[in-house]
């Protein structure tokens, strides 16, 4: 029977941890899983089938200027350069900070070579795996190039940025992903839940309908495991592991956090507008009481001035006639004054 620990180390690594990640897809060992993901990425028409990795260290000619850590960075045959980020806390200018990296990048061709001409300015793309989304209405990729205001005019093809939001990824198999690329970043997901073991998901793989060197490439990733590490690596790992677990820690306590008091907040505000409103609706209806009381008001006050004005004509006509002025007292309802007046 085998122990717990034995079993727990059969899980594939997490890659959404930075180690795991690099681990994965960072080494030159395995750089042809680096070389898989990115032809289903990015399609190319030639595929690419050779990178060098590069130093992750983003250096300026100037010691004034960031230092900069990514992931992983590597460049082919033609000198196109990949930068390749794993992003685990949400980042509020994650846009500006993939621009700045890119641009880096370009900055780093011509570098200490006095031979060096603009023209020899290579492709550049800025990848970045997200495990939060940082726009409303997010979805899963958007490329993002040179273009003109409508969008329909490339200016240049030298400048990639591709943000992959992972949270939009809604299939529960692999069978249900549309595209290649979304399969693989489907089981990187799978890896990072940590809730599946090597053989299961190796099993989902074999059901799929795709060439035999993509299922290669996933079937490696998913056969980086943890009972593979020496224990210098599984000593890396698990302090990098439990970094990763505190950050999504906090990241739900903070979510939580702020549900509630955004709830508080929306209670107070709801209070307030509700004041406002019922404010507002007493106002309009008492206008509306008012002026329907006003009118019946002065209707009524309308009718008995009309009416007196009446009795007063009624009155200085018989008086006119000299009609005994008892009659006219009890016909008209007025006083011997008010008679005396007319």
């Amino acid at each position: 029977m085998e122990r717990i620990d034995d079993i727990v180390k059969k899980r594939p690594i997490n890659p959404f941890v930075d180690w795991g990640f690099k681990y994965v897809f960072g080494r030159e060992e395995n750089k042809d899983l680096l070389i898989g993901f990115l032809n289903l990425l990015l399609e190319p028409d030639v595929a690419i089938t050779d990178i060098r990795h590069l130093n992750s260290e983003l250096l300026g000619d100037s010691p004034e200027l960031k230092r900069c850590v990514v992931d992983v960075i590597a460049t082919d045959k033609e000198g196109n350069r990949y930068l390749v980020e794993m992003q685990n806390a949400p980042d509020l200018v994650i846009r500006q900070r993939l621009v700045y990296y890119a641009c880096r990048l370009i900055d780093q061709m011509g570098q200490h070579r006095q031979e060096w001409t603009y023209g020899q300015i290579k492709r550049v793309y800025a990848i970045c795996l997200m495990n939060f989304t940082y726009e409303r209405n997010a979805t899963l990729r958007e490329d993002y190039q040179l273009r003109n205001e409508k969008g329909d005019r490339l200016f240049s093809d030298l400048l990639t940025i591709i943000p992959l939001q992972i949270p939009c990824i809604k299939a529960k198999n692999a069978k249900e992903c549309r595209k290649s690329y979304e399969v693989l970043l489907f089981l990187l997901q799978s890896m990072s839940k940590r809730m599946a073991t090597r053989e299961e998901l190796l099993a989902e793989i074999d059901t799929l309908d795709l060439p035999e060197q993509i299922l290669e490439t996933f079937r490696r990733v998913v056969n980086t495991v943890e009972d593979d590490l020496t224990p210098e690596q599984w000593r890396d790992y698990e302090l990098d592991l439990d970094k990763y677990q505190r950050t999504m820690g906090m990241i739900r306590t903070g979510r939580i956090e702020g549900r509630e008091e955004g709830r508080e907040e929306g209670r107070e505000e709801g209070r307030a507008e509700g004041r406002a409103e019922g404010r507002a609706e007493g106002r309009a209806e008492g206008l509306k009481e008012g002026r329907e009381e006003g009118l019946a008001e002065g209707r009524k006050e309308g009718r008995e001035e009309g009416l007196a004005e009446e009795r007063r004509r009624i009155a200085k006509a018989m008086k006119a006639n000299d009609v005994d002025i008892d009659m006219i007292i009890k016909y008209c309802g007025l006083s011997k004054d008010e008679i005396a007046l007319l």
